[in-house]
């Protein structure tokens, strides 16, 4: 029996690709105020995120939209994050709508399996920390990750 339960294991790991990177937190402020930016509305069936794509970096929007968490690649394909808090208007000519329908969970505390690869941060318990902030941020964050990579 235990030999049977660790051929399933292997043979799942086997068709899952594992993508291992790194998460580092950056202090990274900016302006939001810039025309080249798009809003993204994302249902995950039991809120609508407010999420705006700056170039390559994308800003989830929470507590009343007040603050904000800003995630990005580096070069290396690392995750950098930053907390911030935004107090202004925005004006968008671009909107897109997104249903959260990857089927992404979270693995361990510092991995998440979308649908055939598991991304796991090395250095840190990614997910602890965003359920620390706010645990509401998990299924837009998971969401993001998978579409990044």
């Amino acid at each position: 029996m235990e030999k049977e339960k660790q051929e399933n294991m292997e043979k799942e790991q086997n068709e899952n690709q594992i993508i291992r990177t790194n998460a580092y937190f950056v202090v990274h402020e900016d302006g939001l105020n810039e025309i080249t930016q798009s809003l993204i509305l994302l249902n995950d069936y039991t809120r609508v995120w407010k999420i705006i794509r700056k170039r390559n970096m994308f800003y989830v929007f929470y507590n009343n939209n007040k603050e904000y968490l800003k995630l990005w690649l580096d070069k290396k394909h690392n995750l950098l994050f930053y907390f911030g808090s935004f107090n202004d208007n925005l004006f968008f000519d671009n909107i897109e709508i997104h249903e959260d329908n990857t089927g992404c969970v979270i693995y361990t505390n510092n991995s998440i399996q979308c649908n055939e690869k598991v991304i796991e941060f090395k250095n840190m318990a990614l997910f602890d920390i965003i359920r620390q902030i706010d645990y509401r941020l998990l299924n837009p964050v998971i969401w993001l990750i998978c579409t990044l990579y």
